[in-house]
C-alpha cells in the first residue's frame, strides 16, 4: 500500500500485481469546496490498470472532478494505464446556476445531487505523455435537456 497527497487531499492507493503483470490502484477520494463560486461536498473513487502506473499521479481534469495532477515521472521505455473513476457531489451553492451571492440575479432550479463518470487511457514514451479522458455528468439543474459528456486530450512534455 502506497499513501500520497495531491492538492491537498488525502488519498490512499492500494497497488497490487494482477493478470499479466498489471498494477492496479484504487483511491478513495473526499473533497470539499467551500467558496463564492462553487460549495460542496464530494465522494468518490478512481481506478487505474496498466504497467508501470506508478509513474503518474492521474490525469489532468477539468474542475469540478475527481483529482489528478497532471504530473508523471520520466520512462525508460513507453508506459500506459487505463482509468475509469465516479464522484458525487452535494452542491450547497454554484454561482453559474445560482445567481449573484449578494444580489438578486437570474438563476436556475439547481439540482442538489449531481455525479461524473470519467475514463480513458494514457501512454508516455520518454517525456512526453498523451491522455484522453471522457466525462459524463448527470444534470446540473431542472430542465436541462442533456447531460454534459465532454472530452479532455492531454499532452505533456517533461523538461
Amino acid at each position: 500500500m502506497l499513501i500520497r497527497t495531491l492538492q491537498g487531499m488525502f488519498m490512499v492507493i492500494c497497488s497490487d500485481d494482477i493478470l499479466l503483470g498489471l498494477d492496479v490502484d484504487v483511491i478513495p477520494r473526499l473533497g470539499k469546496a467551500p467558496g463564492n463560486v462553487f460549495t460542496y461536498t464530494a465522494a468518490g473513487f478512481a481506478v487505474s490498470t496498466g504497467p508501470a502506473i506508478e509513474k503518474d499521479f492521474g490525469p489532468p481534469r477539468i474542475r469540478p472532478s475527481l483529482p489528478g495532477a497532471g504530473y508523471f515521472m520520466y520512462a525508460h521505455s513507453i508506459a500506459w494505464y487505463f482509468f475509469a473513476g465516479v464522484e458525487g457531489r452535494a452542491v450547497l451553492h454554484n454561482i453559474f446556476l445560482d445567481g449573484n451571492t449578494f444580489a438578486g440575479c437570474h438563476s436556475v432550479e439547481r439540482n442538489i445531487w449531481v455525479g461524473d463518470l470519467q475514463a480513458g487511457a494514457a501512454i508516455q514514451l520518454h517525456s512526453v505523455c498523451l491522455i484522453y479522458t471522457q466525462i459524463l455528468s448527470t444534470n446540473e439543474f431542472r430542465g436541462q435537456k442533456i447531460p454534459d459528456n465532454f472530452d479532455l486530450l492531454s499532452i505533456s512534455y517533461q523538461f
